[in-house]
């Protein structure tokens, strides 16, 4: 082979080496591309858990939801909680047990379901619902208060970003009630409980009803309890119920669709009605008092 050739082959070597034979360069560009994050795709959307007693003799009555909303930078909580203990100060609280307490986990068979049998069953705190659900202790202390009537509404916005930062710090406190969520885990809400806790000190409890933590046994035993599940449709129906029914003065009642909500007014004196259901009334009042513990 003459000097000319080896030139040649010599300098064809050196073009494969730098393209990487042909491929190596646009496999390497998609090893590169960032991967979507998880917590876009799984966490957006709308979650509930319909609330259920715990403790039947305490409050047998009460019912209510707690409603989680995903959406953009935006992690929105609303709690709605009627016919429970009245005027008494509420804390609740997402756990990461995948359960609701029943009277088998009742250990001692004194009839109640203290916080030290219920933690058993539902586990660490992982979203305290408090006033500042960006953190899980920079609120800790100021919930909700049920009026007179044992109804109460909570409603609060956290910027995720920031939510899952602070899931994802270092747990400075391993002997406390709080879970952290290690650096590659999302946040799973479906499955998970949400707690309600809390009943007046003038109940007769027995000693046998065990505290929890800096909570009494009084504000510590569970209440209520619902399993969060993720919706694929929006609960309820929407009543676009068609009356007919005008004013003196011509005005169609519910507006000018004449939707009215299935409301029936007889003459333009008749006054408003009280909310006492859970969709939309402009009429409902919204407790807004909060207690500490």
């Amino acid at each position: 082979m003459n000097r000319k050739a080896i030139s040649h082959l010599l300098l064809l070597s050196s073009l494969i080496s730098c393209t990487g034979g042909g491929g190596g360069s646009d496999s390497n560009q998609a090893e590169q591309l960032p991967t979507p994050n998880p917590l876009e795709s799984e966490m957006m959307g709308t979650y509930q858990a319909l609330l259920k007693p715990v403790n039947p003799t305490l409050a047998k009555d009460l019912n209510g939801s707690l409603t989680i909303v995903r959406e953009r930078n935006e992690f929105i909580a609303d709690v709605r909680f009627s016919a429970g203990p009245s005027s008494i100060l509420h804390v609740q609280n997402i756990h990461v047990g995948k359960r609701c307490p029943t009277i088998e986990d009742d250990l001692n068979r004194d009839g109640y379901i203290d916080a030290v049998e219920g933690a058993e069953v539902y586990k660490e705190i992982i979203v305290p619902l408090d006033e500042d659900l960006n953190s899980q202790r920079m609120g800790w202390g100021t919930f909700p208060v049920a009026d007179e009537y044992g109804y109460y509404f909570y409603s609060q916005v956290a910027n995720f970003e920031k939510l899952m930062s602070d899931l994802k710090d270092e747990d400075i406190n391993l002997q406390d009630d709080f879970a952290k969520l290690a650096p590659t885990e999302t946040l799973q809400l479906t499955g998970n409980v949400v707690i309600i806790t809390g009943v007046s000190k003038d109940i007769p409890l027995p000693e046998t009803v065990a505290p929890r933590g800096r909570l009494t046994n009084f504000q510590a035993i569970p209440v209520a309890c619902g399993v969060i599940q993720k919706l694929t449709s929006v609960p309820g129906r929407i009543d676009n119920d068609q009356t007919g029914i005008r004013y003196p003065g011509g005005e169609t009642i519910g507006g000018s669709s004449g939707s009215d909500d299935g409301a029936d007014f007889a003459s333009s004196s008749t006054t408003t009605t009280t909310g006492g259901n859970y969709g939309e009334d402009d009429n409902e009042v919204e407790p807004t008092e909060t207690g500490h513990i």
